[in-house]
């Protein structure tokens, strides 16, 4: 699940909320292919009856390097994790798919694994929510950082212009050393909507107020957009 209800990391999540997170930037010289390769790997027959929940995503706007499309791996467990990178490594689903992401000339930009620390679902359920702005962070003191965050989202859950669900996922593994150590994100029905939430966001009075703050607490590294193109198994 890429949406939940508030809670803090520490906290049991419920059954639909994916405990971890595989989250995979790369780039693709050929959409289509990698596209076609992606989701010709996730019909195979192992990689099917697991009913992985997968998002296949284009990135927008992304300043920072040069990725252009994403896959997130939702996991509920520790154990389902383990079985995705073993069918990936050892199936010949996984080594074909390789072979031909390498024929195409993918590049993989960065591969990280995350686990929510706060997630807030205002409306709609993930299959509708398919349009996200992230904000990448490096947080240089969780304590204070975190709880300004959250009562600042509170804040802005009133406005018509509000995310349809929102959260904040802490970096586990693999950030290469570009000291990103939380990620922000906010969903939406669509980029329509995305683009009204910027627009409100950058005018109210909260974000004049939080943002000086959080500069104490945070350095912002990047931002962009995310569309969805397929997701499979959406709990």
């Amino acid at each position: 699940l890429v949406f939940g209800f508030q809670l803090s990391a520490d906290d049991h999540l419920p059954a639909n909320y994916s405990m971890y997170q595989a989250n995979f930037l790369f780039n693709c010289p050929v959409a289509e292919k990698c596209f076609a390769a992606f989701d010709k790997y996730m019909n195979s027959p192992e990689v099917a009856k697991e009913n992985f929940e997968v998002d296949f995503f284009a990135i927008q706007q992304n300043g920072w390097d040069d990725s252009t499309h994403g896959v997130s791996w939702y996991y509920k467990d520790a154990d389902q994790y383990a079985k995705a990178g073993q069918i990936f490594s050892t199936s010949k689903a996984g080594r074909e798919f390789r072979k031909t992401m390498n024929d195409i000339g993918v590049e993989i930009i960065s591969d990280t694994l995350t686990v929510h620390s706060v997630g807030v679902t205002l409306k709609g359920n993930t299959a509708d929510n398919g349009v996200s702005l992230r904000w990448s962070l490096e947080v240089t003191d969780p304590v204070k950082f975190v709880p300004l965050w959250k009562n600042f989202s509170k804040s802005i859950e009133k406005y018509d212009w509000t995310s349809n669900a929102y959260g904040l996922q802490s970096h586990y593994l693999g950030n290469n050393g570009n000291g990103i150590t939380h990620e922000i994100w906010a969903a939406f029905s669509s980029p329509q909507d995305a683009l009204a939430f910027l627009s409100g966001l950058n005018a109210s009075k909260e974000f004049a107020a939080y943002a000086p703050e959080s500069r104490k607490y945070s350095k912002f590294k990047r931002s962009y957009m995310e569309v969805s193109l397929k997701m499979y198994n959406p709990d």
